[in-house]
This record gives structure tokens, sequence and C-alpha cells, in this order.
């Protein structure tokens, strides 16, 4: 298979499966239904770049460690992307429909504050590792097979990682001027987790910029909910 095209079949099949995920969890708005499709997007978010890496790319096991560095630099984009997340929250919460959010979250249990709890330390530690082995690795050397290497691999990266995020703001009742904001918001965020990955060539560095974010981002939602 040509090379580019393997490309965007590799993208269709991966790029697509969280936006499709989020809106029929939520559109079918039942808790076991909603919690089966949200496990089989993970397995094939884990399962699908890793199969493809070894059989179609010839690749090797590898924990991407980290050989060039780039710790302080990815704790100093996190901290910076928090604060700025928190002063937007503390400038356009208001427009934040609480009782919609509560009623889109509760199907799945996270109303519960001990279910809120245990699904953060999960989304800071595991899903957000997940993201960058997906949207990061697999995604980003993907755009690059497909529109070149350097800034144009890096916002296709980014528009693909952005994509799911809107659904979910959409589906949990943000107005549109706020999704977007947001959406740009993390558009911003994607595009330089992508570039620490092209820099510095290992998930773990823009992991840890990720999971400080995602530490800000269930604070405030904490903040809001409870």
């Amino acid at each position: 298979m040509e090379k580019r095209q393997a490309a965007i079949i590799a993208l269709l099949l991966v790029g697509t499966a969280p936006s499709i995920s989020t809106f029929c969890s939520f559109v079918l708005n039942n808790g076991v239904a909603s919690q089966l499709i949200f496990v089989f997007t993970k397995l094939w978010l884990l399962c699908v770049p890793f199969i493809w890496y070894l059989k179609m790319d010839g690749g090797t096991f590898s924990w991407s460690k980290p050989e060039h560095g780039g710790y302080w630099v990815s704790i100093g984009l996190g901290i910076t992307m928090s604060i700025v997340m928190v002063s937007a929250w503390m400038l356009l919460g208001n427009a934040i429909d609480t009782k919609l959010l509560a009623d889109a979250l509760e199907p799945v249990g996270l109303m519960e504050p001990r279910v809120y709890l245990l699904a953060t330390i999960y989304w800071i530690l595991i899903n957000s590792l997940l993201e960058e082995y997906v949207f990061r690795w697999f995604l980003v050397v993907k755009s690059e097979e497909l529109v070149g290497e350097g800034i144009p691999a890096i916002i296709l990266s980014a528009l693909i990682f952005v994509v799911h995020h809107t659904v979910a703001l959409f589906v949990f009742g943000f107005p549109w001027w706020a999704n977007l904001i947001c959406s740009l918001a993390l558009f911003i965020g994607g595009a330089i987790f992508s570039w620490l990955y092209v820099r510095y060539r290992s998930i773990w560095i823009p992991y840890i910029a990720h999971a400080i974010c995602d530490i800000a981002v269930f604070g405030v939602g904490a903040i809001i909910l409870f």
C-alpha cells in the first residue's frame, strides 16, 4: 500500500474513534451502553496503533524512553497552560450550564464524588498517557507521512486532537462561543503537546504537560459540580 494512502487510513481508523465514541455515548445516554462504548474505544485506541506499527510499519516495541531531556520545558508549559485555563474559567465560568453538564455526567456515574475522584485519577494517570500514545506518537507520525514533518504535521495532529473535545463540549451544553474559545485553546494545547513530541521524540515529555493541565481541568470541574 502506498505510504500516503496508508497514512490516511490509519488517521481515519484511529483519529475518528474518540469523536464517534463521545457522540454515541452521550446520545445513547445509557449508563451501561455508554460505559461499554467507552471501554471498547479505549481498547481500540490502545490496540490498533500498536498492531499497525508492528504489522504495517515493521516496528518494534519501545517504552519511548526520553533521551533528549525536555522535562522542565514540559513542566513549565503545563503550569502556564493551567494558569491560562483557570483564568479563563474565572472570567467566563458563568456561561457554563451546570445543570446540563450534570445531566450529561449523571448516567455514567460522574456525579458521585468518589466516582469523580477515581475518574480524575484514571484520566490523569492513564487516559492522558493513552492520548499521548495515540495523538502525539501515532497520529503525529502518520501526519508526518501524509503532510510532511514539522509545522504541517503538528497542525494536522492538533486538529484531530481537538475534534472529539469539541463534540464533548457541545454535548455538555457549552454555548457555541464558549465551545469555540475552548476548542481554540485545545487546538493550541494539542499543538504544544505535538511540538513537544516532535522536539523530544518521547510521549513522556508531552504527557507531563498534559497531566498538569488535566489536574487543573478536573479541579475546576469539581468546583463547578460539587
